[in-house]
Formats: structure tokens, C-alpha cells, sequence
């Protein structure tokens, strides 16, 4: 520690005239604790710290003893240079299903590059749970929680760990008032929204809905603005997929550590009494007070250009499609095969698109033309399953809803953009199989989209659409819930 920040140190904490040894003590432990708020916080957003074998909240004072007293011991996994995380994000008291698992998310670090990579889970794939048979896979920690409480995270990772054949060295729950308070106590954290996009289903916590809205450019969150931005799943303008929820997951996660290795943040001794008081009543991990020691080391060298992110979805690349299971919507491996999925973990450092499609373009096809989606059938959920095939084709699927007529057999895609989008019509029409219906004028600007339908204008189109904004108005039939809904 150099100088001027001893000198720091000295004006926030007033040392006087203690003699010089037990000055330099005090500097030991308030530099430890300043650290080690750090780290665990770092790490982890928010919980309840306790050791392997006891529930009990840790002493820090008798915890700096250990620290003093020990020698440097290697964590899990560091030998193999490779440690696995099992990050896991719940509700918690008050919320509808306070034990489901709201995010699963393996990560893994490698200690001689300093890279992170994240794979995150789907909350629908079906897995076999011990004792419990086949279920969805955000059950896991609530049964483990029914079973014995404080249990829920080791069951979630003997799951995560025979889904993905990695061994799990470390888990991490999280509920979201922890994390709330954690911005909160930092001051919030600077976010950079890539692209502006509204989200009218984001759900409130009396179980109703609320609609939320982030503006491109630099913003100032707040914790209860920062968990919104990290949850939002059904935002517009290609923020609906999963990839676009982990990217900006991945956002929080490094504007949170940046704030909290600040020097606004580590001189600060309010912060620090917050931050503490923070973690010990939120965060639950089976992470030793030794072991976040010596994963202190290693965060200031972590940043955006060392993380990568894979996620498993049900798109056309991904290893799972969507089914539904006695009336569940449910996600399962393609032929029964779990080695795909096995193959991304293993190579979880690899950037997304080496893994999953390295031809992929830069922009996805639907280059996010606006559509509502209208059910012609009377298939449950099948226009919220169809918006999440199209979002995932960067589609901005504004409005889901039921059509007037409910005796669709083939899915009909009205253009109402006079062919100027014909690119997207015509990604749209493969993507759907459906019949195109469109206006004579229309069609002369649709280069190779050949309309089932031509009409004079697009009065019909017009008036069943609720959103005057739109692009497409696609009206479901029965032929695509074949692929849509399998």
C-alpha cells in the first residue's frame, strides 16, 4: 500500500498518535477489511455467508485471526485450473415460488488467464432429480430446501454437475433483495444500455405486471433499476431472448465490481459497514472465509474482454428443443442426447459463436422488424412460444394476443410495410411456413416473396391489428404449432 493511501486511510479513521506498531496492525486490519467486503460482495451480489459446516454467521474478527495465522491454501478446482461455480438466483420470502430457481448459471475461472466463462441454464429443461424423477430443473434448490433447509444449493449442483459432467466446486444463491440492496449500498452502478427497449410484462411482486423502460446510452441505476435490466425477459427490440438477458447480466455483474474496487467505494467506511452488513444477511455459499481470501487476488484482473457467454436455448443451432409435457412447456435435449450440451461446458471459454455456429451473422435475420402476434388456434401459449422463437431472430415482437377467429389451419403473415422489408417477410415466411398476404403494390418491392394472397389494400390487416406500428401482423395456424410447440 503506498503512501498517500495510508495517509487516506489515516484521515477516514483517525488514528491519532498510536504507536507506530499497533498503527501498522490497525492498517492490517482495516486494509483486510476493506478487502475482503470486496471480494465476497464481488463475487457473489448478496447472501448469507456461512462455512461447510455450520449456519452460523462468520466472525470477522476470528476469521482475521484464521487469515494471520494460516498459510495460503489453493481453492478447489485450482490445481486443474479450473474452478466451477454454480450461481443461483431466487425470489426469496415474498415472492411467488421464493425457492425456484429464477437463474442457474454455471461458471467457470481459470486462474492462470484470469478468464470467466458463464453457461447459462434454462429454467424450463427437464432433468432426472433424484428422488423426484424427471421435473424441471429450477426445482432442484427447492427441493433440496424442502428435504432441509439451507440444502438446496448442494442438490442444484449435483444436478448441474451429472447435467454437464463437470464437477461443481462452489455454489452461490442469491435472492433479489439482496441484490437490490447492494446497488443500493454502493450508490448504484453506471450502466451502458446497448439499445433502448420496453418491456410491458415484467412482473410486480403482488404477481401482477408492470411495464419497465431503458434508454440507450449511459444510465445510473439503482438497485431495484438494475435488477430489472438483469431480469427483463420479454423486452422489445431483440432484448427478449436469453442471450440478450445473459448479456446484460453480464453488464451488471462487472459495473457492480468496478463500483466496488473504487476508491469511492474502499475508502469509504459507510459503504464498507453497509456492504458488510449487506453481505452477512444475504449471502448463502458453501465458500469458506479462506477461499474468498484467495479469490481476492484475482479480481482486479477480471474484466469485460476475459468473460465469455453461452446459452442454452431452443433455437435452431442450440442442442434443445421446446416441447410440452402433460400441459408443461418444457425444454429437452435433441435425441436424447445430453454431449452437446456437455461439449459447451467443456469448452465454456470459447465465445459463443465459436461453439454453437461460427458462421452465424453479425445481424440476425430479422433485423428487429416489428410484428404482433395473434393465436388463430386454440393452442395454449402458443403465440408466447412464437415470440420467443421470433425475438430469438431478432424480431421485435411488440403484441401477443388472440385472434378474432380461432379456426386457423395455416399460419397467414400479413406485410403491411408496402415491401420494403422484404428480406425480413421473407426470413419470416420460412421461418413460420406461413402464407404471405400482401397489396399488389407491395409486391412489386418483394423480390423473391411470392404472396399466397394479393389484395387491393391493407384494410383487413389494419383494422385486426391493435399495434398501428408494427411491420407484420402474423395470425397462428395450426401447421407451425408442429414445429413451434414439439
Amino acid at each position: 500500500m503506498d503512501k498517500v493511501k495510508i495517509d487516506l486511510l489515516k484521515e477516514q479513521y483517525d488514528f491519532g498518535e498510536t504507536p507506530k506498531k499497533t498503527r501498522r496492525f490497525l492498517l492490517l486490519k482495516l486494509f483486510l477489511v476493506l478487502v475482503v467486503s470486496s471480494a465476497i460482495i464481488g463475487f457473489a451480489f448478496s447472501f448469507k455467508l456461512h462455512s461447510n459446516s455450520s449456519y452460523d454467521t462468520f466472525s470477522f474478527f476470528s476469521s482475521v485471526a484464521q487469515l494471520v495465522l494460516s498459510d495460503n491454501r489453493a481453492l478447489d478446482g485450482e490445481d486443474d485450473d479450473r474452478i466451477n461455480f454454480l450461481l443461483l438466483g431466487v425470489g426469496g420470502a415474498g415472492h411467488d415460488g421464493p425457492e425456484l430457481s429464477d437463474t442457474i448459471m454455471f461458471a467457470s475461472f481459470r486462474p492462470s488467464t484470469k478468464e470467466i466463462g458463464f453457461l447459462s441454464i434454462p429454467r424450463d429443461l427437464a432433468v432426472p432429480i433424484p428422488g423426484y424423477d424427471w421435473r424441471k430443473i429450477n426445482h432442484a434448490n427447492a427441493f433440496g430446501e424442502i428435504e432441509e433447509t439451507g440444502s438446496g444449493p448442494e442438490l442444484a449442483s449435483q444436478v448441474v454437475s451429472e447435467l454437464l459432467d463437470q464437477e461443481i466446486h462452489y455454489h452461490v444463491k442469491v435472492n433479489f433483495d439482496g441484490f437490490v440492496e447492494l446497488i443500493d449500498a454502493i450508490g448504484g452502478i453506471e450502466i451502458y444500455v446497448e439499445r433502448s427497449f420496453i418491456d410491458n410484462q415484467y412482473p410486480t411482486d403482488d404477481y401482477l405486471v408492470q411495464t419497465v423502460y431503458f434508454e440507450e446510452g449511459w444510465q445510473t441505476m439503482d438497485g431495484e433499476t438494475a435488477l430489472q435490466f438483469a431480469r427483463s425477459r420479454h423486452g422489445s427490440n431483440g432484448e427478449g431472448s436469453d442471450f440478450a438477458r445473459a448479456a446484460r447480466q453480464q453488464k451488471v455483474l462487472l459495473a457492480a465490481k468496478e463500483k466496488m474496487l473504487s476508491t469511492s467505494t474502499l475508502l469509504n467506511p459507510n459503504k464498507i459497514k453497509k456492504l458488510l452488513d449487506t453481505v452477512s444477511g444475504n449471502l448463502n455459499t458453501n465458500l469458506a472465509f479462506m477461499d474468498v481470501i484467495q479469490f481476492t487476488s484475482y479480481l482486479p484482473e477480471i474484466n469485460d474482454q476475459t468473460i465469455s457467454h453461452q446459452v442454452l436455448d431452443s433455437s435452431v443451432d442450440s442442442p434443445l428443443y421446446a416441447t410440452n409435457l402433460n400441459g408443461a412447456y418444457v425444454l429437452l435435449p435433441k435425441n436424447d442426447d445430453w454431449t452437446p450440451v456437455q461439449q459447451m461446458a467443456a469448452n465454456i471459454f470459447h465465445e459463443e459463436s465459436d461453439v454453437i455456429d461460427a458462421d452465424a451473422p453479425d445481424e440476425p435475420p430479422g433485423k428487429y422488424a416489428r410484428i404482433e402476434i395473434q393465436n388463430g388456434t386454440e393452442i395454449s401459449g402458443f403465440a408466447f412460444q412464437s415470440s420467443q422463437l421470433l425475438e430469438r431472430e431478432g424480431y421485435d415482437v411488440t403484441q401477443i394476443g388472440n385472434a378474432a377467429d380461432r379456426g386457423y389451419t395455416h399460419t397467414v403473415i400479413y406485410d403491411l410495410t408496402n415491401g420494403t422489408k422484404a428480406d425480413e417477410l421473407a426470413h419470416l415466411k420460412t421461418t413460420l411456413e406461413g402464407n404471405v398476404s400482401m397489396s399488389a403494390g407491395a409486391w412489386i418491392f418483394s423480390n423473391d416473396v411470392v404472396p399466397t394472397q394479393l389484395t387491393i389494400t391493407d384494410e383487413f390487416a389494419e383494422t385486426q391489428a391493435t399495434d398501428d406500428t408494427i411491420d407484420f401482423l402474423v395470425i397462428l395456424g395450426e401447421n407451425t404449432a408442429n414445429f413451434v410447440m414439439r
